[in-house]
């Protein structure tokens, strides 16, 4: 049986790791020899206990800044891949190393990996890889440049200059040039586990959109009464600014805020207003919501569309915002900044919950949802990852 690094360079909550863990858990029946690569060992801790797969800690060798609170400049793709380290000669060697390092002591037979630039272009001519990601994280890599995040958007960096970074690592490791800043990502598979409503790039894809690996709900009754999941993360600025507003409304709420401590929460605490301490099991949480208050993650979105559910986006970087514009479009939900939260707060809240036509909306989306399912990703992730592998 085969060896198999399985895992995530990039991103933060339980997202990246929730969409992989299933087809880890698939491979490992099949008797593969599985290892994950896990960013936020400590924020996984309680699904780690309940997977109990051999993993370890990703390599992450761009320090954050403490002192940057605003979310960062990007035009396309590559940018990202300039703030995940290609952008500097030292930086991009000691990453590539450090995955190298452990290729040789791993020996890995197929890499599957999701929003893993540095990984993708350490394996690049040496071990074969599978994407599996969101709309957002498996950019379109079929041209020489990535394509726009948004219209009228052109990348920060040039691309001639990573490209020129990658190679002089490559030259002093030992590796094959690299044609173009799209080329370690133009891997053996790569699988966009999304809906195509839901896919940023749906205008440039080539590459099949195959459904979400795991958080697609049913249908659910719309509760007669308005109610409100909330699930973001405290460590965001607009967080505090929409803790706020919750606090003064007299809507009924249920929420887990990644981070808040108990302190925290009784600042905010309120009859009607339930804080949990650990992730609460989504369907549950739907099923009593009408509307859910998120950062406009692909998770969230999924689930809240397919349940059927209004939905209210605080997006904190770039793919949380394209993810929320997607919302908008499709009629189902709208965003909010920390400024609109300040100015009128209560108001967006109150609109957003009771307004008929997104009910409407919401409704209609996830009966659509059904009734082009069932999805099958596992199926095309397995027989992608067969042939990758060299199996029949």
């Amino acid at each position: 049986m085969a060896r198999v690094l399985i895992g995530y360079e990039r991103g933060d909550n339980l997202g990246h790791y929730r969409r992989l863990v299933p087809v880890a858990e698939a491979l490992a029946a099949k008797g593969h020899q599985v290892t994950l690569f896990l960013r936020n060992p400590y924020d996984c801790k309680a699904q780690i206990t309940r997977n109990p797969l051999p993993y370890i800690p990703t390599p992450d060798l761009v320090a954050p800044n403490p002192a940057e609170r605003e979310p960062k400049r990007m035009g396309t793709y590559s940018d990202i891949m300039v703030y995940s380290g290609f952008g500097k000669l030292e930086t991009l060697f000691a990453a590539t190393l450090s995955w190298r390092t452990l290729f040789d002591h791993l020996r890995p037979d197929l890499v599957i990996c999701d929003h893993s630039p540095v990984t993708c272009f350490a394996a690049y001519g040496r071990v074969p890889v599978v994407q599996v990601g969101s709309g957002f994280t498996v950019p379109p890599a079929q041209d020489e440049t990535f394509p726009p995040f948004r219209e009228k958007k052109k990348a920060i960096v040039d691309t001639d200059h990573i490209v020129s970074v990658m190679n002089d690592v490559q030259s002093r490791l030992g590796g094959p040039r690299v044609p173009s800043v799209t080329a370690p990502l133009r891997t053996a598979g790569r699988l966009v586990c999304t809906l195509v409503g839901l896919d940023p790039y749906k205008d440039y894809r080539e590459d099949p959109v195959i459904g979400p690996t795991e958080g697609l709900q049913s249908p659910l009754p719309m509760p007669k009464a308005p109610a409100l999941f909330v699930y973001l993360g405290i460590e965001h600025r607009v967080t505090p600014k929409f803790l706020e507003v919750l606090k003064a409304s007299k809507l009924p709420a249920e929420a887990y805020i990644r981070g808040m401590t108990e302190e925290t929460a009784k600042k905010y605490m309120r009859p009607g207003l339930t804080f949990y301490k650990t992730p609460q099991p989504i369907d549950k949480m739907l099923r009593k919501a009408t509307m859910t208050v998120h950062h406009g993650g692909s998770g969230m979105c999924l689930a809240s569309c397919s349940a059927g559910r209004i939905q209210l986006a605080l997006p904190i970087h770039e793919e949380t915002l394209l993810n929320t514009r997607a919302l908008g479009r499709i009629g189902v939900g709208r965003m909010a900044t920390g400024k609109e939260l300040e100015e009128k707060g209560q108001e967006i809240l109150n609109e957003t919950i009771a307004d008929p036509k997104k009910a409407e909306r919401a409704k209609a989306i996830a009966k659509e949802i059904k009734d082009v399912g069932p999805f099958r990703p596992m199926d095309h992730i397995l027989e992608t990852c067969q042939k990758a592998l060299g199996e029949n």
